[in-house]
């Protein structure tokens, strides 16, 4: 059994390694940099910047390129979870301040720009299940009655973002150049 779940664990770390972006100059793992406007920016539409800081876990290299379409999809999953939690929007600020709060406190200590990308498309499948359950009380009641149904949907938001963030996030940069 756990030679089966270690191979799943392996196939899982491959295809999730060939999303990763890699530099032109060395070939390394490269890792979007983002400022605390930016993780703000990946929910509240700000016209703060239009170009995304990236650099290279190997040579170091910096490089910069035009927001991806992945801030595009964060920014409206966000706003729109958050429309559909109506009275209990609240919800939705707590757990993006947690995390901008948390990701500030860790900010040396873990691989920045792939931890923040993923955070963020977890932090909008959350949003988007408290929508689910707290937007409209009597389908959130409905789901909570039945876990068979709430579980595959739970699992559905909480992964489904994420992979949507990671293959926008390594198939649209758009004009990547060294700085």
């Amino acid at each position: 059994m756990s030679s089966w779940f270690d191979r799943l664990f392996e196939k899982l770390d491959a295809a999730l390694r060939r999303l990763q972006r890699h530099c032109p100059k060395c070939g390394g793992e490269l890792h979007r940099r983002f400022t605390f406007l930016d993780k703000i920016g990946l929910y509240v539409p700000l016209p703060h910047t239009i170009h995304a800081k990236h650099e290279c876990k190997d040579c170091h290299a910096r490089f910069r390129s035009f927001r991806s379409l992945t801030d595009l999809f964060l920014e409206l999953g966000w706003l729109s979870g958050l429309y559909v939690l109506a009275e209990f929007w609240p919800l939705a600020l707590a757990g993006t301040i947690t995390w901008l709060i948390i990701s500030s406190l860790l900010k040396g200590s873990v691989s920045r720009g792939e931890a923040d990308t993923l955070a963020a498309g977890i932090i909008v499948g959350i949003v988007w299940m408290l929508a689910l359950v707290f937007g409209d009380l009597e389908r959130g009641n409905y789901l909570m009655s039945h876990p068979a149904i709430m579980v595959p949907i739970m699992i559905f938001l909480l992964f489904g973002p994420v992979w949507v963030v990671l293959v926008l996030d390594r198939y649209t940069n758009f004009h990547l150049e060294e700085c």
